[in-house]
């Protein structure tokens, strides 16, 4: 239950049998104007007003609203005094009795200011005096005062429903004493108030008694407990629809982290693939620009060339980036373990002998999969031309019957450039890899190369794809295996065998 601010619904005077005018209104207007999520302009008026006169704790401010309470009930009880409805059944009763009431009345309101610091305490102590009122009250007159419903209202909004049940009866049950003794006037008599009513009058009106009782403290915790559900509604609300908003916050963050990595992978394996020919076909026509200036200037042409494919490439990563591209379906294509043969021919034509070998017939691989294989052969190339040049590679492709294994050697250089600094490439393999279930490994071996292998997993049912176009090994002719050709099966060639 949350605490409640606010000011509660104001109480009335009734009237019981044998009185003459049925039941009074209110004694003041009033009611639940706020709540704890946010209160409504007379509160918040109330509030600022309050704070400029200093009061700025729950507790003064309930103090306050006792005073005014109180106030009220002065006001009240000298209209009934001078419209000569506070005598009830009897037009003449003791000035002792008179002022029982009004003390009884205005102390009632003192347990108010307690109201929200100890709820329970002073729902009690109000029963207590409500009590003492209803056995002083004049025969015929039953006298609520708005502490019975203020505090009732009170504990219904800060504590748990049976505990309300629980405390809502006991003062129920306080009253209910008080009632009787007011009905058999054993106390009225001591104030030397005229004879009551008869034994069936004393019954009537203790029972009419009890059922104001009841229906006070009953409809004021009822009201309570509604607007206490209603408090933790709309903050369960609240809180859903703020963690609905970190929810979805994540969700994007994680959105956002995962294209920077895409992003940053597909800049890289494409500005890493040409760039690096384009430094190792620099460096070339820079050794030969003297001594064969036609070397040199073929050179220079396949630097152009090169530098062509790089503005493609970046094109279509733009492309790929703005969800746009040149085709029908505003997409643009992505390479895969069929275009590894044209990855072969590039790196041919840059100066490198590469030797390929196929074994076994290349199942299709799943986009993601595909695309994976193609940039892991794409990146050792790359990182063999740039960290052993001239060094002979060697790429060999073997299907079996649950996984595609690509194994790409190169022997390690004598002394290793560390001009180029750490890259990302191997990190983005290997994530590469991880994405779609496969396995790289990495590093040197005992006979002296530098061995990239990579194991995807292939699904037992797939159809062959298209054969790749055909890539002869820069040493021996293209001999193509005899099995039915697949993805990449244009790669056999035997320079190394």
């Amino acid at each position: 239950m949350t605490t409640s601010p606010d000011p509660s619904p104001a109480a009335g005077v009734d009237r019981g049998p044998g009185g003459s005018g049925g039941s009074r209104g209110p004694a003041g207007s009033g009611g639940p104007a706020g709540s704890g999520g946010s209160a409504g302009p007379g509160v918040a008026t109330v509030r600022r007003v309050l704070d400029r006169l200093g009061v700025h704790t729950v507790l003064g401010r309930d103090v306050v609203l006792a005073g005014v309470w109180a106030l009220v009930t002065i006001v009240f009880l000298a209209t009934l005094l001078a419209a000569g409805e506070f005598y009830g059944a009897n037009r003449s009763i003791p000035t002792a009795q008179i002022v029982a009431v009004i003390v009884l009345a205005l102390v009632q309101h003192v347990p108010l200011a307690l109201r929200r610091v100890r709820p329970v305490t002073a729902l009690l102590a109000v029963a207590v005096l409500q009590a003492a009122l209803l056995a002083v009250l004049p025969t015929g007159l039953a006298l609520w005062t708005a502490a019975p419903v203020v505090t009732a209202y009170t504990v219904a909004t800060l504590r748990p429903t049976r505990a309300v049940l629980g405390v809502v009866l006991a003062a129920v049950g306080i009253e209910a004493v008080g009632a009787a003794v007011g009905a058999s006037a054993l106390v009225k008599d001591q104030l030397g108030a005229p004879a009551g009513l008869g034994e069936v009058g004393v019954v009537v009106e203790a029972l009419a008694l009890v059922a104001s009782a009841v229906l006070i403290n009953g409809v004021s915790a009822a009201v309570g407990s509604w607007v206490a559900l209603r408090r933790a509604h709309d903050r369960d609300a609240r809180a859903r629809a703020a963690e609905s908003v970190e929810h979805q916050a994540t969700l994007t963050r994680a959105a956002v982290a995962a294209e920077r990595t895409r992003m940053a992978r597909e800049l890289h394996d494409v500005a890493a693939h040409h760039l690096t020919g384009l430094v190792v076909q620099a460096g070339a026509a820079e050794r030969l620009v003297d001594g064969d200036p036609e070397r040199a200037k073929e050179s220079l042409r396949s630097v152009r060339a090169q530098g062509r494919e790089t503005l493609d490439a970046l094109r279509s990563i733009v492309g790929i980036l703005r969800e746009t591209g040149d085709g029908p379906s505003g997409t643009v294509p992505v390479p895969g373990l069929g275009d590894v043969a044209d990855l072969v021919d590039q790196a041919r034509a840059s100066g490198a002998v590469v030797d390929s070998h196929v074994d076994g017939t290349l199942p299709s691989l799943a986009p993601l999969a595909d695309v994976t294989a193609y940039r892991t052969v794409q990146e050792a190339l790359v990182n063999a031309r740039r960290h052993a040049p001239g060094a002979t590679v060697e790429l060999r492709l073997r299907a079996t019957a649950g996984s595609l294994v690509i194994l790409v050697e190169n022997d390690l250089p004598v002394a290793r450039d560390s001009s180029g600094g750490g890259g990302f490439g191997l990190v983005g393999m290997r994530e590469r890899a991880d994405l779609v279930g496969g396995r790289l490994d990495t590093g040197a071996t005992a006979e002296g190369q530098w061995r990239v292998r990579l194991e995807l997993p292939v699904e037992a049912e797939t159809d062959a794809g298209p054969p790749a176009p055909a890539v002869a090994s820069a040493a021996t002719p293209t001999v193509t295996p005899a099995a039915t050709p697949g993805p990449g099966a244009g790669l056999a060639g035997g320079g190394a065998e």
